[in-house]
């Protein structure tokens, strides 16, 4: 017994050490995958390595009324915003830190409106000079009567006024017009490129909260600057399924300090767990049972790290404690 003794906590060592290994391998080849692959992904069209068909998605479509597009780091864009915020901004940037707003994208457009216009309301009528007042001397006539003009087109938006039609620049031109804007932001459903479709019509209210089209105005030109850094790790929030792990176990009060076997998280939200297994000491009923237990799964800048912490309970096969406290420490496997 003495011989062997030395060699059992080096085989627990070793055992340690290849599930360790086995679960961290097993769990970056499974869940890692699809993260490297988006992340290498990103970091290809960041550096404007795009494809035919990208290039196609990020350029200036006028007739589609898709703006010219580029994928920007964070810290780029945000120095963007910095470099076009001005005095008139100093609100909305109170009302962006006070709800810990952060930026996404910006893009600014310029349309062309043209429209001619049919119909309306017209007066002109003459306008006598004022009387001379009293012990001033009277004043020739005008060369011409002065005439003023009034024109107000059918939807009431547009009003032109001229108190002397002939005396240039006492023109009045009034505008009251409504436009609607909609924008359109796209995603790559296999990448991070994004594109934005933006159109502007000019419409008036008719009534219950509808408004109709008058006009729409042409894209001239558009850019759209955005950030997609593909999100590191799965997002958050509860999930169903079986996550299987190689497990080892300790009651500290037992004959054997540790025990092996497998287990499933069984649900997950955040990196919080709950799991259920089978583990042995492989030496008696009394080392062997059920385990069920809470998971915490830490991650290391933002990622998930294969293995998972647990604490909760052992309930043996024999033996006359039937339900003995467990921690846990297992490899995520698959």
């Amino acid at each position: 017994m003495s011989a062997s003794s030395p060699t059992r906590p080096v085989a627990l060592l070793l055992l340690v050490a290849g599930s360790a290994a086995g679960g961290a391998y097993a769990y970056h080849h499974y869940r890692d995958a699809d993260w490297e692959r988006r992340y290498d992904e990103y970091q290809r069209q960041l550096q404007g390595k795009l494809t035919e068909s990208e290039k196609q998605m990020q350029a200036l479509n006028t007739e589609l009324g898709t703006a010219r597009a580029r994928l920007v780091t964070q810290a780029t864009l945000d120095e963007k915003y910095e470099a076009l915020l001005t005095a008139r901004d100093a609100d909305f940037e109170k009302f962006r830190r006070e709800h810990a707003l952060a930026l996404k994208s910006i893009s600014d457009s310029v349309f062309q409106l043209q429209q001619r216009e049919r119909g309306g309301t017209e007066t002109a009528r003459e306008v006598p000079p004022p009387p001379a007042q009293p012990g001033e001397q009277p004043t020739a006539p005008p060369a011409h009567q002065a005439i003023a003009y009034e024109f107000t087109d059918a939807e009431g938006r547009v009003q032109l006024k001229d108190p002397n039609i002939w005396v240039q620049g006492d023109e009045e031109l009034q505008l009251k017009q409504l436009f609607r804007v909609e924008g359109t932001v796209l995603q790559q459903t296999n990448g991070s490129l994004m594109t934005e479709r933006v159109q502007l019509q000019e419409v008036t209210a008719d009534g219950a909260g509808k408004y109709r089209e008058l006009a729409a105005a042409s894209l001239v030109d558009a850019n759209f600057t955005y950030t997609n850094a593909p999100l590191e790790g799965p997002p958050g929030g509860m999930k169903w399924g079986p996550s299987f792990m190689a497990t080892m176990g300790s009651s500290f009060s037992s004959e054997s300090m540790l025990r092996f076997g497998a287990s499933a998280r069984v649900v997950k939200l955040g990196p919080v767990g709950l799991a259920g297994g089978l583990s042995s000491n492989f030496q008696s009923l009394e080392g062997s049972g059920g385990d069920a237990f809470l998971t915490y799964t830490p991650s290391f800048h933002g990622r998930e790290l294969g293995l998972v912490l647990g604490g909760g309970v052992h309930m043996p096969l024999g033996g006359t404690q039937r339900v003995r406290p467990n921690l846990t420490l297992s490899f995520v496997v698959y």
